[in-house]
């Protein structure tokens, strides 16, 4: 099983881009294959203002992720590289630029993609490739490398 899918990895060079819309355009390759719905991009937002930063996991990271709900089709992720971080509920405390999306329609099938990427995040190396990614197929190149 891979950890991403290459139609699934996107890089953007915007500038002031808010966390809110780096949320919705890193989940919006799934909500356009039918496989999450509008609702669940939402419950991520409205968690994340609800509970805090939990979710900026490293220097850069977010591992943007919501309660299953019945919408969401299978376990899935999504990455997205922005050149510009932004403030995780718009704390300069939690800037990213490596926002991952976590789909899961139940509390179990999420667990080997959840492993697969400990294991990417856990190789520093790996992570500051992709961090240093300047276009769309360096990122590829470097989220899709063994």
């Amino acid at each position: 099983m891979e950890v991403f899918n290459e139609q699934y990895v996107q890089y953007i060079d915007q500038e002031h881009v808010s966390w809110k819309s780096l949320i919705q355009m890193a989940g919006q390759p799934l909500l356009d294959d039918g496989l999450i719905a509008q609702e669940y991009i939402d419950e991520i937002i409205t968690t994340c203002k609800e509970k805090g930063p939990y979710m900026n996991i490293g220097p850069n990271i977010v591992l943007a992720h919501a309660r299953p709900l019945p919408s969401t089709k299978k376990a899935v992720m999504a990455l997205l590289l922005s050149k510009q971080p932004a403030a995780l509920l718009d704390d300069p405390a939690h800037k990213a630029r490596l926002w991952i999306f976590l789909a899961t329609p139940d509390d179990r099938s999420h667990i080997e993609l959840i492993q697969k990427l400990a294991t990417l995040l856990m190789d520093a190396d790996h992570v500051q490739r992709i961090l240093a990614a300047t276009s769309q197929e360096e990122l590829l190149a470097s989220v899709l490398a063994e």
